[in-house]
């Protein structure tokens, strides 16, 4: 008998002990009580995976790892880049249009062939999509037709990225909002990153069960590392504080924010330097940003750094900076935080789950540049400060583990084996979809015109 039946056939499934960790309540850990017959085979499908470098692939990736350490085996159905990728049987790659629209996204084209007689042989128990869209309904599709149990976690606000697309971007917001609320009650569960997340899926009419699950995070991969590589490699001076930033270089990270609050810290600080470690579509702009504002000698490009260098970058970090407001949680400050650097963000959906004011860092009214630079020159002249800080972010770290997020979710994972929804779950077929909206559309716009 397979996990999946003996799961179902069991009326205790797996069993789970929380306890909370010192200082977050709110946010529980499981114990290791697993039993072998436990132990699952499950597929992802994800549009964005390595070598690809965001926040989305490094998130399936270290989950993939855990839930691998913990006995499971995981297959990824994950797009196909130029760029070479460790090899890993368990790993399929699709047929894809690569640097998409003049991007680094490659595009999966679903439903091909080949996956589906891939998935066949798999004998997989239980799917996990990362994306509702392209790959997401491949993998619904698939779940369906072998009778499987759908669990799906939101990892993007996909309304936020519109402008990668070209079509008309207010049109394309509302249609992903739509879609993805539309896909999300088709699966048996949702992971939510954040409370956040998870109060925008509610009152955007997901009636799916949805399980506040963290991205969690590597904890002792970002304690090694070395604080001196960074200053070494860019020629910064020993007694310069450092302002770290890291992130995708992209619009939809409110970076350009980032760039006016340091010139307000420049202002104050002759010493404090920044750091802006990523690449992306606007770093030609934001490299023009920072020469008109006469900050060219005090901010460093560093470009993309991965493995132990972005580990080293974390690590050097006085303070960590973070302005996006298009997370559902914000994986590099939870990277900073398990790093030991205090964060200053922008109080957005997402970050607000990780960051706790005068604990770990600080959280600030969006749009205010003098009051995040405010924040940043109080954590950098108050070394006592900056040690609590530093010790809160570690505790914080510690508290979202990778492990405990793996334990959670496949603990998941058993529920929905052995209790799949059943009757309110609905279906998903894109094409059907968008003509719904477009006919809604037509009928709102004849309303309009009706005297």
């Amino acid at each position: 008998m397979g996990a999946r039946a003996f799961i179902r056939a069991t009326t205790t499934g797996v069993r789970s002990v929380w306890t909370n960790a010192p200082g977050t309540p709110d946010m529980p850990r499981a114990s290791h009580d697993l039993v072998a017959w436990s132990l699952m085979r499950i597929a992802f499908f994800t549009n964005n995976y390595t070598p690809f470098v965001g926040g989305v692939p490094v998130a399936i990736e270290s989950l993939a790892k855990s839930l691998r350490r913990l006995g499971h085996r995981v297959f990824i159905f994950a797009p196909d880049y130029d760029e070479p990728a460790p090899e890993d049987p368990d790993v399929f790659r699709t047929l894809s249009i690569k640097h998409f629209n003049q991007t680094g996204f490659s595009l999966p084209l679903p439903l091909a062939l080949e996956v589906q007689m891939q998935f066949a042989e798999l004998e997989a128990e239980v799917v996990h999509v990362h994306h509702p869209f392209i790959l997401g309904q491949t993998g619904m599709h698939l779940a369906q037709a072998h009778d499987l149990p759908v669990v799906f976690t939101y990892h993007t606000q996909y309304e936020r990225y519109t402008h990668y697309l070209p079509f008309g971007e207010r049109m394309v917001a509302d249609l992903a909002i739509s879609l993805s609320a539309r896909f999300a009650n088709c699966c048996d569960a949702i992971i939510a990153p954040s409370t956040d997340m998870r109060n925008t899926l509610l009152e955007r009419g997901v009636e799916a069960p949805i399980h506040v699950i963290p991205t969690g995070v590597d904890v002792v991969r970002f304690r090694g590392g070395n604080p001196g590589w960074l200053r070494a490699r860019y020629g910064l001076p020993a007694g310069d504080p450092l302002v770290v930033f890291v992130s995708r270089l992209a619009r939809e990270k409110n970076v350009g924010f980032i760039l006016e609050a340091f010139g307000h810290v420049a202002v104050s600080h002759a010493g404090a330097r920044l750091v802006m470690v990523g690449s992306g579509d606007e770093e030609e702009a934001l490299r023009r940003q920072a020469q008109d504002m006469g900050l060219g000698a005090r901010v460093t490009f560093a470009g993309t750094l991965t493995g132990e260098e972005l580990v080293s970058a974390y690590r050097a970090a006085d303070v960590f900076v973070f302005a996006s407001t298009s997370e559902t949680q914000g994986l590099v400050v939870l990277e900073a935080m398990a790093a030991g650097a205090p964060v200053v963000a922008m109080d957005a959906p997402g970050v607000r789950d990780v960051v706790r004011t005068g604990e770990n860092g600080f959280l600030v009214p969006e749009g205010d540049a003098g009051g995040f630079a405010a924040r940043i020159l109080e954590v950098l002249g108050d070394g006592a400060l900056r040690a609590r800080l530093s010790a809160g972010a570690l505790r914080t770290a510690r508290s979202m583990s990778i492990e405990n997020t793996a334990i959670r979710v496949q603990d998941l994972y058993a529920q929905v084996i052995r209790n799949p929804r059943v009757g309110a779950k609905e279906h998903f077929i894109l094409l059907q979809e968008l003509l719904d909206y477009q006919f809604k559309r037509l009928a709102e716009g004849i309303d309009e015109l009706m005297p």
